[in-house]
């Protein structure tokens, strides 16, 4: 794929996956502290609405918590509908990231776990795209911006194995699991009884 089609991807994709939402779903909590998944929908169309320079006025103004910067996007958003959010996402889901240095690859993996955030919880049917999880599991593991994004769990030390794909990561005690709850497990979400392996007492 071109630049940025990944990105577009994904967000047509959890779009897409809104859609298909109840009322009462949109109103349940998700992984995320504190959202439901209308909010989460909201803070991930805020990154392709709001420019770099609006951004960082928001962190600016948020005493530099990227957190407390999030949630004024999010509040901002959430009186509009699924149907608006999702039209926004998806008419600027190439749209590249608001501030500079970010890759491609840390948008597909916030918007690819933010999707199993609403997804797991609510119970909905679907599966992420093959190429957005093994990009997401990619970086990851194997960038260092990946902090920037997540305070993930520790790497060192051990070795993940997908079950469902040909993908692996690491050396030392395993931890096994479909790449989707490896994935999340790596981005400090409760999905520990989904992993097995020696290497999870490291996660626990």
């Amino acid at each position: 794929m071109g630049q940025w089609e990944l990105a577009s991807k994904a967000r047509h994709d959890f779009a897409d996956m809104m859609d298909g939402c109840s009322a009462e779903q949109l109103g349940q909590s998700t992984f995320c502290a504190e959202w439901s998944a209308h909010e989460v929908l909201a803070h991930v169309a805020g990154f392709v609405e709001t420019s770099g320079p609006a951004l960082f006025g928001n962190i600016l103004k948020a005493g530099f918590n990227f957190d407390k910067a999030s949630m004024a996007m999010v509040n901002k958003r959430s009186g509009r509908t699924v149907a608006d959010l999702g039209t926004s996402l998806r008419a600027k889901g190439a749209k590249t990231a608001p501030l500079p240095g970010f890759p491609e690859e840390l948008s597909v993996s916030d918007v690819a776990i933010h999707t199993q955030d609403v997804r797991r919880p609510l119970g909905l049917d679907g599966e992420l795209d093959p190429v957005v999880l093994r990009t997401a599991l990619d970086f990851l593991t194997a960038n260092k911006k990946a902090k920037i994004l997540v305070d993930g769990r520790p790497l060192d030390g051990v070795r993940l194995q997908a079950t469902d794909m040909d993908w692996s990561f690491g050396e030392g005690a395993e931890i096994t699991g479909t790449g989707e709850a490896l994935m999340m497990g790596i981005a400090n979400r409760p999905v520990l009884d989904d992993l097995s392996g020696e290497g999870l007492s490291a996660w626990s």
